[in-house]
């Protein structure tokens, strides 16, 4: 389960073709076992329709509670972003503080800092981002190094605001790494590919009729196709079609080169 989870990356439209092409088999041979019953009564008929009605209900309620899951994952996410985005411009702020001499430097830490986390959401590559990730606490590093020496030489209240500033950056990034995760467990995955076979399964059985078109067989098929891939597109973090982009943090790199924050 878990590789199906990081098939998205790359592959996600394959995976959206065989979610379908699984969901319609399982209709098809709902319906092929239809063509094998030698007779079925009113009863049955009425039967069939309750068992169908209530396994779509809660396949319908099980899809919209764990959609709900992966929407709120990526919230997280997108809260994440935008608390970086306002650490790094708080840090830009506070290192007007500094004197001259080490404004510009703090400036070129914080800048390659902003660079590195904005590459961070734009990746897809998992060790890519691995790397960009050491390289932003290194970027950390080397600031508090600096801001650290600066307070140890002259200790005064208003360095202390930097200091924090400087914190605040690991924090942010830091929340981004909680947030960085699947909100669906494989076991809740596997539950809901089994609705969905089973529920396309009694599609398959309840359609009247062994000849004829079966373009209508392919809709349900179709829909929950879509609707888990939709799913799996949310929940992956950093992958795939779906995903949180920064903008906030490109909005703060253009705002620093146009003269903002850090005059």
């Amino acid at each position: 389960m878990e590789n199906f989870l990081y098939a998205i990356d790359s592959y996600s439209w394959l995976l959206l073709i065989c979610i379908f092409i699984s969901l319609s088999l399982a209709a098809f041979l709902g319906k092929f076992s239809w063509g094998r019953k030698f007779k079925r009564d009113a009863a049955t008929e009425d039967e069939l329709k309750i068992v169908l009605g209530a396994t779509l209900s809660l396949f319908g309620l099980l899809i919209g509670f764990i959609l709900s899951f992966a929407i709120s994952g990526y919230n997280t996410r997108v809260a994440a972003e935008e608390n970086e985005a306002i650490a790094v411009g708080n840090a830009f702020q506070r290192t007007t503080l500094l004197q001259e001499s080490h404004q510009e430097q703090a400036k070129s830490i914080l800048m390659d800092y902003l660079n590195l986390r904005s590459q961070f959401f734009e990746t897809a590559d998992e060790d890519q981002r691995a790397e960009i990730r050491m390289e932003s606490i290194r970027m950390q590093t080397s600031m508090w190094t600096l801001i650290s020496r600066i307070a140890k030489a002259n200790p005064d209240p208003i360095i202390v605001t930097v200091l924090n500033a400087c914190n605040d950056l690991y924090v942010a990034q830091q929340k981004t790494m909680a947030s960085w995760r699947h909100q669906i467990p494989g076991a809740a995955w596997t539950i809901l590919i089994i609705f969905g076979l089973c529920s396309n399964f009694l599609i398959g059985y309840n359609i009247r009729g062994k000849g004829g078109r079966n373009t209508l067989i392919f809709v349900i098929p179709a829909v929950t196709a879509l609707a888990l891939f939709m799913i799996a597109e949310i929940d992956v973090p950093g992958k795939g079609i779906i995903r949180v982009a920064p903008d906030n943090l490109k909005a703060i790199r253009v705002t620093v080169s146009s003269g903002g924050l850090m005059p």
